[in-house]
């Protein structure tokens, strides 16, 4: 199959889009990624399907998103409310309009997730906000997100990882209440290290005293945060790629994560917006190695049951189904 996917800039969700992009190439598919052209400043990461490795996936940069410069295929995958604007003006000889859905967050007003377009939800919860949005179930395929365990897997051998914590930081991670709670965390562990890191410039609301790294590609993710960080804050996708680097995850119940995560099995939990829960379990996890131990080994377990060729097998045939295009 000849598939496109459409991006905006910053690339919200890029990990996961190029997850399904260079899992698609490598079992044969035509791939492209047309991406808006980075604004001054942002820097975009080269695609790359195992570790440093070059990928096939073909990436278009365009200062307008038009017809023009989507190439001619079998489907083609808005990712976000602003690239869904373009799939009415697409004709037959780009494909079958579709869109991949990684979070309410990103899609803004209604109307674009009410296209009349098959959609791909990663999550059961994200198929169920779609459904009350009046989007027949018929019209949802559910596409879990997988990881590359060859490219996120713990360090080897084992370093000790100290007072450090990671936070993803962009529209959808909830940092809001992540930057509160580690600003209550300091005051109780001064010396705590956090390292924020996100797609564009580094936010005005980041504190100084948090380092902050732009628009890494993923070996250099892995390195610099996945395995060197001993808690994770950030999305139900970077949290899943914390958990296979070994690392600690504090999250929020009734998101995305809560889709395979499990309070005091692989991670602790909290209630949206609890900044005093979500420092309380920050403290708890970096002093209390037995329970860090036990909550790591226990995401290790949870990372390994999501495996990315799996996921792209899962997303081969949604796509096949659309189209009729043998696989």
């Amino acid at each position: 199959m000849r598939v496109t996917f459409v991006c905006p800039t910053p690339v919200v969700g890029a990990q996961v889009i190029q997850g399904y992009a260079d899992e698609l190439a490598a079992r044969g598919h035509e791939i492209s990624v047309v991406r808006l052209r980075a604004r001054a400043g942002l820097r975009v990461p080269g695609w790359s399907r195992r570790g440093r490795g070059l990928s096939s996936v073909r990436v278009v940069t365009t200062a307008r998103l038009t017809p023009d410069v989507v190439p001619d295929g079998d489907v083609v995958l808005a990712t976000d409310a602003s690239t869904s604007k373009l799939l009415p003006a697409l004709s037959d000889r780009h494909g079958r309009a579709g869109q991949l859905v990684q979070s309410r967050e990103q899609w803004g007003a209604d109307p674009e997730l009410r296209l009349a377009v098959p959609k791909i939800a990663t999550s059961e919860r994200l198929a169920g906000v779609l459904n009350g949005l009046g989007v027949p179930s018929s019209a949802v395929t559910v596409v879990s997100q997988g990881l590359n365990l060859a490219v996120f897997r713990p360090p080897h051998p084992a370093l000790p990882r100290g007072h450090r914590v990671s936070v993803l930081v962009g529209p959808d991670s909830g940092a809001a209440t992540a930057l509160e709670a580690l600003e209550r965390t300091r005051a109780l562990l001064p010396t705590m290290e956090v390292t924020a890191f996100g797609e564009g410039r580094r936010p005005e609301q980041l504190p100084s005293w948090i380092r902050y790294l732009r628009s890494l590609p993923t070996y250099e993710l892995v390195r610099q945060v996945y395995q060197r960080d001993a808690v994770h804050l950030g999305t139900a996708a970077s949290a899943a790629r914390a958990m296979a680097c070994s690392s600690a995850v504090v999250g929020v119940r009734g998101s995305a994560l809560s889709d395979f995560a499990e309070h005091d099995r692989d991670s602790l939990l909290v209630e949206p917006g609890d900044v005093h829960t979500m420092a309380e379990s920050l403290v708890r996890l970096m002093l209390d190695r037995e329970l860090r131990t036990r909550l790591v080994a226990g995401g290790v377990r949870t990372a390994a049951a999501m495996d990315s060729t799996a996921s792209a097998v899962a997303l081969e045939k949604a796509l096949h189904s659309w189209t009729g295009v043998q696989v």
